[in-house]
């Protein structure tokens, strides 16, 4: 009975080691990322195969870029907020509703021209096949969803000051 339990501890204890090696061998490059500096950014670095210098560039491009978008998102959030405020107390569509869906769109003309602008600047630092690969993604990703950018899952979050670009 002794040497059953012994076998049976030894089989649990080499099954929980073998897990812990499985894990961390397979979460490794995703714990890498993680410690990265720009863990936002870390994943463009493999996928996209940048040298240190290109992931350096990008990163300068998104600190200079990250405020300006906050700031916009915040923008977009407060007019939500007011049209919002005014579709509550109304069964018609009033000039202040007009103003502010023209306000609003106009904000979000200017979100889309600026992130573009920083998406083009992002893919001319990056090798030629890989700048158009990650323009051909954020494309698919940020133009040409279905949904608006607000409403994609994790935008919410970003809006608020954790953003991917």
């Amino acid at each position: 009975m002794k040497k059953s339990g012994f076998i049976l501890v030894l089989g649990l204890m080499l099954g929980a080691a073998a897990f812990a090696g499985i894990y961390y061998a397979t979460t490794a490059s995703s714990r890498r990322m993680l410690s990265d500096p720009r863990p936002e950014l870390a994943w463009l670095k493999t996928e996209f195969h940048l040298s240190e210098a290109e992931f350096a560039r990008i990163s300068k491009l998104h600190e200079a870029y990250l405020p300006q978008c906050e700031a916009r998102c915040r923008l977009i959030q407060e007019q939500n907020q007011r049209l919002e405020k005014l579709l509550g107390g109304t069964t018609s569509v009033t000039p202040q509703i007009q103003e502010i869906l023209l306000e609003r769109a106009k904000t979000r003309a200017q979100c889309e021209a600026e992130m573009l602008k920083h998406f083009l600047a992002v893919s001319r630092t990056m090798p030629p096949d890989e700048g158009r690969r990650y323009l051909a993604w954020v494309e698919e990703q940020t133009f040409f969803s279905a949904l608006p950018m607000e409403q994609r899952p994790g935008m919410r979050q970003q809006s608020m000051g954790q953003h991917a670009h």
